[in-house]
């Protein structure tokens, strides 16, 4: 019988988990969640994604590493220097990821972010395989946007909080804005 690999997910929320997490458990992974989003703005925003993914990976079984840091000066400063702040963004999470993972001794990573049609896929890909060759662990890449509306319909069946926006301040304008962010396709 074949063991499972170990893999650590980045997670940005509960609903985006719901479907990332049965999709890569039928590849035999064994699962650890991590969140580390210090992009997220309002902080009481981050709260709320952040209970919704303990209570989605409490109700699973699933373990879950947290980043309790939260360097909104930092990764503001970050998002303005950046050339484009999408980009930077999935680099400094995935980058932290496969950090942990390696720390953990966990030779895979992966991201939910992969399941929303509004992240630029390639910028994920690109991002994702850099931190893992930096750090020396395996970037597992799938896309899962053909999995978004099932996300939708698990986390509303499940009365789970859904976010509005991406989650930095940039992005909560453009949403009233109704401006399109530099890292969607």
């Amino acid at each position: 019988m074949k063991t499972a690999e170990h893999l650590l997910l980045h997670s940005c929320c509960g609903p985006c988990m719901t479907v990332v997490h049965e999709q890569l458990k039928l590849e035999d992974f064994n699962i650890t969640a991590f969140f580390y989003n210090p992009n997220i703005h309002p902080w009481k925003e981050r709260e709320r994604r952040l209970q919704s993914l303990k209570d989605y990976a409490d109700s699973k079984g699933i373990p879950l590493e947290i980043d309790e840091e939260y360097p909104l000066e930092k990764n503001i400063r970050m998002l303005l220097d950046a050339d484009n702040r999408c980009y930077a963004c999935f680099e400094d999470r995935l980058s932290a990821t496969a950090e942990r993972a390696a720390e953990l001794g966990i030779m895979n990573f992966s991201t939910t972010l992969s399941v929303s049609p509004y992240q630029n896929q390639s910028f994920i890909q690109s991002a994702g395989k850099i931190a893992g060759e930096k750090n020396g662990v395996r970037f597992v890449y799938r896309d899962f946007r053909e999995f978004y509306r099932e996300s939708i319909r698990i986390s509303s069946e499940a009365g789970m909080y859904r976010q509005p926006y991406c989650g930095c301040v940039f992005s909560e304008r453009d949403r009233y804005l109704r401006l399109k962010s530099p890292g969607q396709i």
